[in-house]
């Protein structure tokens, strides 16, 4: 005998519940296997990819763009090294900026012993210089002495750039050099010394004799010849201070001196000075 039932079947009932729940294992296992597997290939994907948006690559180190930032395409591929040429200042070529010009060597002029010694002399200096009765000076360089020695023959009064510019009175004269166009004239003025002696010609005989001295001379007072435009030497007997109308007559050394003095106002007339022939 059949009867009719509100439920459900049991057997029917329990078969679908095993398959739903069946369903949310596959679920759950294909989440993690997609937390395993697949999520972190994406992430590692995103992480390979620069700050400026291009890709780099999956293996090995990474490379730097082919020019720096901010060169154009056609620039240099990386920076100088400093042991290239023209690396820093001064350089020839490199750099971007034009070679340096360099300024022409100044030619180097050979120095000029004597004109460095006529340029040394001052005022006021003495040199042991002296006519040697050739009309020439015993040497062509101005030596410097001190004034208190006994070759001390001259005595500088000025320098000037001509011998034009100086005195040229008794017992005055000058000596001077010219290089590479400037002249150097050192005025000279003889420092005359009791006991030397000088050059002269005479001329004539007793009262007509006549007696040119060279006032720029000096000679060995024994000298046995003498140079051919001289015939006499003359010996400094006395340097005075030249009193007013001064001659001959103001040499003598001791009342009723008889000697025969041949004399000479230098030094611009403020100087007088007494000679007499050497007789050795």
């Amino acid at each position: 005998m059949s009867s009719a039932s509100g439920g459900a079947d049991p057997g029917t009932g329990g078969d679908g519940e095993e398959q739903r729940q069946r369903g949310i294992w596959i679920l759950v296992a294909a989440a993690l296997a997609f937390a395993v597997l697949v999520l972190p290939q994406v992430v590692e994907g995103d992480d390979k990819t620069s700050f400026a948006g291009s890709a780099l690559p999956t293996s090995g180190a990474p490379r730097l763009p082919t020019s720096p930032g901010g060169l154009p395409s056609g620039g240099p591929t990386g920076l100088p090294s400093a042991s290239l040429p023209g690396y820093g200042s001064g350089g020839s070529g490199g750099g971007g900026r034009p070679a340096e010009t360099q300024a022409p060597a100044t030619p180097t002029v050979a120095p000029d012993p004597t004109e460095e010694a006529y340029r040394a002399v001052s005022p006021g200096d003495c040199l042991a210089v002296y006519d040697a009765g050739d009309g020439q000076y015993n040497s062509r360089m101005p030596t410097p002495v001190a004034c208190g020695a006994g070759n001390a023959y001259m005595w500088v009064s000025a320098v000037r750039s001509s011998g034009g510019g100086c005195p040229q009175g008794a017992g005055q004269d000058y000596m001077s050099y010219t290089s590479r166009g400037r002249t150097t004239a050192l005025c000279l003025t003889r420092k005359f010394t009791v006991g030397y002696c000088l050059l002269a010609q005479q001329t004539g005989s007793g009262q007509q004799a006549r007696m040119n001295a060279g006032l720029m001379t000096v000679v060995d007072c024994d000298a046995k010849r003498v140079p051919v435009r001289y015939n006499r030497i003359l010996h400094i007997t006395g340097v005075y201070k030249a009193p007013a109308n001064a001659s001959a007559a103001n040499c003598a050394r001791v009342q009723g001196d008889r000697t025969y003095y041949w004399s000479w106002l230098v030094n611009d007339g403020r100087t007088l000075l007494c000679t007499m022939v050497y007789q050795g």
